[in-house]
């Protein structure tokens, strides 16, 4: 699914007027689609794109599902937010989150729970969203500094939500830790513009290729 958002997004969306673009989609778990000169790249075992396991952080002791501390996917994700938040309530401090998960998120944190609470000015919540945004900025800092794209496209239901003010810290991150500083904002890092048609669009596109 994410890799045919990501070619929605270079077809129709936010990647119109480039060749090469990373898109990374910010859900309950973090996935990626790669273009390379025009084309998805699929990868040497099929592979490619897989950005949520990608390492940043090895020595925080936080396991995702391939066992490897430190990735991406339990950091930033949805769940990993959640996790984030369940642990500091455990721990006594404040927090609106869980009884929002329960009224407005049916039970998980959804990005109508985030934005809510970021509405009533959530210390947990927005520390929780702050690791995730640093992490996903490292991410794309390393993405550009292996790959060099002209762009990276951040979707999924977060970015649907909060926008810009959610990619906005993860683009001033991501600038800080390019090793090629030179024309460093020339590297575009944007929210998805198809939202959440990125996949559905991505697969018309799919399909009438192979048709």
């Amino acid at each position: 699914d994410v890799r045919v958002g990501a070619i929605g997004e270079f077809t129709h969306g936010a990647g119109q007027d480039v060749t090469d673009m990373v898109a990374v989609f910010v859900g309950t778990g973090i996935g990626g689609g790669i273009i390379l000169n025009g084309h998805l790249r699929g990868g040497f075992r099929g592979g490619a794109g897989e950005v949520g396991h990608t390492v940043v952080a090895a020595d925080n002791g936080i396991l995702g599902k391939t066992g490897q501390p430190g990735a991406v996917e339990p950091l930033a994700s949805r769940t990993g937010m959640e996790r984030m938040v369940r642990d500091a309530v455990a721990d006594g401090r404040k927090s609106v989150v869980p009884a929002l998960i329960e009224t407005v998120g049916g039970g998980r944190l959804t990005s109508s729970v985030i934005y809510e609470a970021l509405k009533k000015n959530d210390a947990v919540m927005k520390e929780a969203l702050g690791v995730a945004q640093r992490t996903l900025g490292l991410l794309a800092a390393n993405l550009v500094n292996i790959l060099d794209p002209e762009m990276i496209v951040i979707g999924g239901g977060v970015t649907e939500r909060l926008g810009e003010k959610f990619v906005a810290p993860i683009r001033q991150v991501a600038y800080a830790n390019f090793i090629n500083k030179q024309n460093a904002r020339a590297v575009k890092i944007v929210p998805a513009a198809l939202k959440d048609a990125s996949g559905v669009v991505g697969a018309a596109v799919l399909a009438r290729q192979k048709l």
